[in-house]
C-alpha cells in the first residue's frame, strides 16, 4: 500500500469509532476515555478548562490518541502537538449535542472549550484491509507527516 491508502485506512477506522483513549505525558503518562470528532482540520476532542487534560496539555502538549476496531482487528495510534482551542467560533463550529449531558451551557458555556490534534506520527495496524507490515504483523504500518502529505516510515522495534 502506500501512504495515501494506509492514510484512508486510519481515517476510515477513525470514522467508525468515535471513542479512544487520549493520553498526555504531564508528570507521567495520563490516559482517559474520550469521543473525538474528525474533519479536515484534525481531530478534536471537548473539555473543560478545570479538566486534568486542559491543564496537562498546557503544560506539555504532546499526546498520544488510540481507538481500536475490535471487529475489524484494527487499530490507530495518532501522535503529535495538541492545542487548546477556545475561540467562540470554533466552539459553535465543532459543537454536538451529544455533549450538552458534559457541557449543559453548550458551545458557549465557560466549562467547554476544544483541544484539536494535528498528528505528526501514524501508527496503524488492520487484519481487515492487509495492513500487517513485514514481519508480518508484529509492528505497525508508519506514517509521519511530511509537509501536507505523508509519508512511511520503518517502524521502531526494540
Amino acid at each position: 500500500m502506500d501512504p495515501a491508502e494506509w492514510y484512508d485506512v486510519a481515517r476510515r477506522i477513525l470514522d467508525a469509532n468515535r471513542t479512544g483513549f487520549l493520553t498526555t505525558v504531564c508528570g507521567g503518562a495520563r490516559t482517559r476515555m474520550v469521543e473525538h470528532k474528525l474533519d479536515d482540520a484534525g481531530i478534536w476532542f471537548a473539555t473543560s478548562p478545570r479538566s486534568r487534560k486542559f491543564a496537562d496539555i498546557r503544560s506539555d502538549p504532546a499526546v498520544t490518541y488510540a481507538v481500536e476496531d475490535r471487529a475489524a482487528g484494527a487499530y490507530v495510534t495518532l501522535y503529535g502537538p495538541a492545542t487548546v482551542v477556545d475561540d467562540l467560533a470554533t466552539r459553535r463550529e465543532q459543537w454536538s449535542e451529544r455533549a450538552r449531558p458534559y457541557f449543559p451551557g453548550g458551545p458557549e458555556g465557560d466549562d467547554f472549550v476544544l483541544i484539536r490534534l494535528v498528528p505528526d506520527r501514524i501508527e496503524l495496524w488492520s487484519l481487515a484491509d492487509s495492513v500487517l507490515p513485514e514481519p508480518r504483523g508484529l509492528v505497525p504500518a508508519v506514517l509521519v507527516r511530511s509537509g501536507d502529505d505523508w509519508a512511511v516510515a520503518a517502524a521502531e522495534r526494540q
